[in-house]
């Protein structure tokens, strides 16, 4: 943890992975995060593996840096409760349906009334301006909306979700990147926004920067797709013994890897003459590469060639290599800890650096209601009337 933030307080109201690692990288910046549960608990901690009931490894992946605050928001008194910490809060962030949101009480023109100041970010799937506003959405829903699957399928030949909460993760940077704009221009400018980041547009958005392509003329110059990415040829490579990825793409690394691979019949068919015959014909010699010239080698002896010639490549690892891979190590990625329940745990550390601040301890992630009472006696410093709300089950502490 940096604390870059030190004096932000950040109401979080995020489920899953979304609103969750948005938060959390507000955390990692030093901004106090006070995430709101349900009795029942954000449903990723029961998602994964766990050592003891509602810490998983991948719950506690998105929540480190943060309190835990369980408040009943089905009635009035638990609502109360939340309205009386978002009038402390400079932003409230979430990833709830808006129609839900509303029901409560807390959308962004409820929540302004009490506090004219405040930074609102929300992640709803779609736009609130568009006719899908109200659908329900999630990572794999948004895979298959935004055509990602659908590219993502080139090679099988039927469209494929990528094996992670890729538009979950986009979304979620995009959506802290947004608080901080919004936190920064208050700062600036003394006002209070509302910030929507919604999944779909965010992933179409990411999808169509490069694949936009020819329709993004008018009129258009050519299809959409970019070619050369979209290419079935452009895949890690099998080798004699293992799979290989090549970054040969300037004219001159094709022209230098072909006269050390004895390839010069391609040199000579004027392919790579400069770069507009290379992406003229990138399809055919992607195709070469991939089925005649990577095969013909080992990985030791491509990467000690494309050092050779300062062609970039990557050896494809599993990832249960990355565990042990030397720079990931040396830079201390993966970082061990002792936690207050659930032991001795890992964590993969926020990959940034800050040169000329130090970094301090994180917060471990924590257990449901954790922090309940804490940030109750906080808010209220009136110890009987915090005892009542837990006694009545409108808050509820660990």
């Amino acid at each position: 943890m940096y604390n870059m933030l030190s004096g932000i307080r950040v109401i979080e109201m995020g489920h899953i992975a979304l609103g969750p690692l948005a938060a959390q990288m507000l955390g990692d910046y030093g901004a106090e995060v006070i995430k709101i549960e349900s009795p029942n608990g954000d449903l990723y901690r029961a998602n994964g593996i766990s050592r003891n009931q509602g810490m998983t490894a991948q719950w506690m992946a998105c929540n480190r840096n943060k309190r835990s605050v369980v408040i009943d928001l089905k009635r009035e008194e638990g609502r109360g409760i939340l309205r009386d910490m978002l009038k402390t809060a400079d932003a409230f962030l979430h990833n709830m349906r808006p129609p839900a949101v509303r029901r409560l009480g807390f959308d962004y023109e409820s929540v302004r009334s009490f506090n004219p100041d405040i930074v609102y970010c929300f992640s709803g799937g779609f736009g609130q301006d568009g006719p899908y506003k109200d659908y329900p959405a999630f990572d794999d829903v948004i895979q298959a909306y935004s055509g990602i699957a659908a590219v993502n399928g080139i090679q099988t030949g039927r469209p494929e979700l990528v094996p992670m909460v890729v538009c979950d993760t986009m979304t979620g940077q995009a959506l802290g990147q947004a608080l901080l704009a919004g936190l920064l221009g208050r700062q600036l400018h003394g006002k209070g926004v509302c910030i929507e980041v919604p999944m779909y547009e965010l992933a179409v958005s990411a999808l169509m920067n490069q694949h936009l392509s020819g329709e993004g003329f008018v009129p258009a110059e050519g299809p959409l797709g970019y070619n050369r990415v979209m290419d079935p040829s452009r895949r890690p490579c099998k080798t004699r013994d293992g799979f290989m990825v090549h970054g040969v793409y300037k004219a001159e690394n094709w022209r230098k890897l072909c006269e050390a691979v004895g390839r010069e019949d391609l040199i000579e068919s004027g392919m790579m003459e400069n770069r507009q015959t290379v992406m003229a014909n990138i399809s055919t010699l992607y195709k070469i590469m991939l089925e005649e010239i990577m095969p013909q080698r080992t990985n030791a002896e491509w990467v000690a060639l494309f050092d050779e010639l300062d062609i970039p490549y990557g050896e494809v690892q599993q990832i249960d290599a990355l565990m042990k891979d030397e720079h990931l190590v040396a830079v201390g990625l993966f970082e061990e800890y002792k936690h207050p329940t659930e032991g001795h745990v890992r964590q993969v550390r926020q990959p940034i650096n800050v040169t000329g601040l130090e970094r301090h301890s994180d917060r471990p992630p924590p257990t449901l209601g954790q922090d309940t009472e804490g940030v109750l006696s906080e808010l209220y410093g009136d110890g009987s009337r915090v005892r009542q709300l837990i006694n009545d089950g409108v808050a509820v502490a660990n």
